[in-house]
């Protein structure tokens, strides 16, 4: 069988596979069971990494187009090989689909919802939720149900098609890969059904072919049977796969399928891309550009300000005449080559103006072109919006920014309290018995290092107890019978002055109502029972006193109360 050398990537995929195979033949426990799911983000995120591969190699595809037309050649021989990339990218996309919407089934089935995340126009999904989710990760029962059945030797239909349908994308691209005219000889391929066809299917392949259509065939072909369990006994390899495995170690390996699929995949798209034969021009028009990493600099720092003509042919170095700020008049600019640094040692808006020269028909025709810039003085700022104290126990919020830095370049660094990012804000959590701690920001600078653009200080102290209220019953008032009767929750929040957003738990209490025998009681949550409601009733003159138990926020408990006086 003609086969070719394996890459690095392609021997890491292998092993993560004989891995995961292994990991489903053990009975193992949910920690265990838990690794899958950060095996699986792995595996999908080389998927990802090959994805831009195979996408890189169409890409280039298109920019031979270009330079064919530019070059105003045949183009009757491209439109071959283009024909069979968008052939590859269709039936990819086919299967990719088939294999999500198979793992979108098993999951939806144990999970009781629909399990994608994203599809695209044409409704196929390219995209599933995350493992982390699934609260039944043990479950074994659906996979072997979907793809075993009851018997391990004959696996049912479902698992059978989805090899096949492996294999059958596998033997229509390499027959895409073998067959087609080349001047004035033929070349032609029927892929066997397994491996040790390939050689004879060789016969009318073109030598030079075979290398390649082997390392695809091989990529995409899954063993018939495996050893079960670490016995001499073989298993058909859908039993094996998914017999017994847990969820996520069955989507697991539909995550691996696929990372297969669009590894194959890079290496057709390739093998299409070396078969077209023109150079690779990065443009079909002209269009002057001023292009910079940033329009924000420093005072003190410069930018490298790139003045190209976008998808020109950047192997010629155009000629540049430009001025700045009151030097912008074409009188008094200066010419160059190439990038420019422009200044920023003046604070404030600043411009550049000028033209580049681009051939045109033989001769130089200048364009103009203009790029406006901010300079900064460098500063940071650290604003707390709820108080100049952290609390402790409490998810204090705050927020950074740092003049001459993009919001992305901009993070905090702590001591005495923890920094972390929740929902898109910084929260700084204190731990007991800490009484200051310092903030700082920072700023990543272009080159990659950092930069400390401001610290500060803040006091730490305990949050402020709540106010006790016994439904909008605050502490001293005096209210009617009716309003009292009405009151049935004990709560504890701040008054709106405080605008610190903490919750607090009634955990217990008891209620007491002037001289009448006996103490009413206060339920988790703060509900009053049935004797306190009749004492209230009956309380017409009297005053009546509450006091509660509660949780504060950072799950220490306390003790309260109020008291109030119900009208005669």
């Amino acid at each position: 069988m003609a086969g070719g050398k394996e890459t690095p990537r392609q021997k890491m995929i292998g092993m993560m596979y004989l891995v995961l195979t292994a990991l489903l033949a053990l009975n193992v426990s949910k920690q265990i069971i838990s690794a899958f799911i950060t095996l699986n983000d792995k595996l999908e995120t080389s998927t990802m990494v090959i994805n831009s591969k195979a996408n890189d190699s169409y890409s280039k595809i298109d920019q031979k187009k270009i330079a064919l037309i530019a070059l105003e050649s045949d183009l009757s021989d491209f439109e071959i090989w283009e024909a069979k990339a968008i052939e590859l990218k269709a039936k990819t996309k086919e299967i990719t689909s088939f294999l999500l919407s198979e793992c979108n089934e098993m999951i939806k089935t144990v999970e009781g919802e629909d399990w994608v995340k994203e599809r695209d126009e044409e409704g196929n999904i390219t995209e599933l939720k995350s493992l982390y989710d699934i609260q039944a990760i043990d479950n074994y029962d659906v996979p072997t149900h979907m793809f075993v059945g009851g018997n391990p030797q004959e696996p049912n239909k479902r698992g059978l098609e989805l090899m096949q349908k492996f294999h059958d994308y596998r033997n229509q691209i390499a027959e895409l890969m073998g067959t087609y005219d080349d001047k004035s000889k033929s070349f032609s391929m029927i892929a066997p059904n397994s491996p040790d066809g390939l050689k004879a299917s060789f016969e009318n392949v073109n030598e030079e072919d075979t290398l390649a259509i082997a390392q695809f065939y091989k990529t995409l072909t899954l063993p018939e049977y495996l050893h079960s369990h670490g016995d001499d006994e073989l298993m058909p390899w859908a039993s094996v796969t998914f017999d017994h495995a847990p969820i996520v170690a069955a989507a697991a390996m539909f995550t691996s399928l696929r990372l297969d699929i669009k590894n194959a995949e890079a290496v057709a798209a390739q093998y299409i891309l070396d078969k077209i034969d023109a150079p690779i021009f990065e443009f079909n028009k002209i269009q002057p550009m001023a292009m910079a990493p940033s329009q924000y600099v420093n005072a003190g720092d410069s930018i490298p300000l790139n003045i190209m003509v976008a998808a020109y042919d950047t192997n010629t170095i155009a000629s540049i005449r430009y001025g700045m700020d009151a030097d912008t008049i074409p009188e008094n600019w200066t010419e160059t080559t190439g990038a420019l640094n422009v200044s920023s040692s003046e604070p404030g808006q600043h411009k550049v103006k000028g033209v580049i020269g681009v051939q045109e028909r033989g001769e130089i025709s200048w364009k103009p072109w203009e790029f406006s810039y901010t300079v900064g003085q460098p500063m940071g700022v650290v604003a707390q919006p709820e108080m100049r104290v952290l609390y402790i126990g409490y998810d204090n919020v705050v927020e950074a920014t740092a003049s001459g830095y993009p919001a992305e370049n901009v993070s905090m660094q702590s001591s005495g309290c923890r920094i972390v990012q929740e929902n898109g804000k910084y929260i700084a959590k204190v731990a007991r018995g800490t009484r200051s701690a310092t903030i700082s920001v920072v700023g990543k600078n272009e080159d990659g290092s950092s930069s400390n653009v401001g610290s500060y200080q803040y006091k730490c102290v305990p949050l402020p107890e709540p106010d006790i209220m016994l439904g909008g019953i605050k502490d001293g008032d005096e209210v009617s019978l009716r309003k009292a009767k009405d009151a049935r929750t004990v709560i504890a929040k701040y008054p709106p002055e405080v605008t610190l957003d903490a919750n607090f738990q009634i955990i217990s209490g008891k209620i007491r109502v002037g001289s009448i025998p006996g103490n009413g009681s206060v339920g988790s949550g703060g509900a009053i029972d049935a004797r306190s409601k009749s004492k209230i009733g009956q309380g017409k003159g009297s005053v009546v006193s509450v006091q509660v138990k509660y949780r504060m926020p950072d799950g220490t408990t306390k003790q309260g109360g109020l008291s109030f006086f119900i009208k005669p």
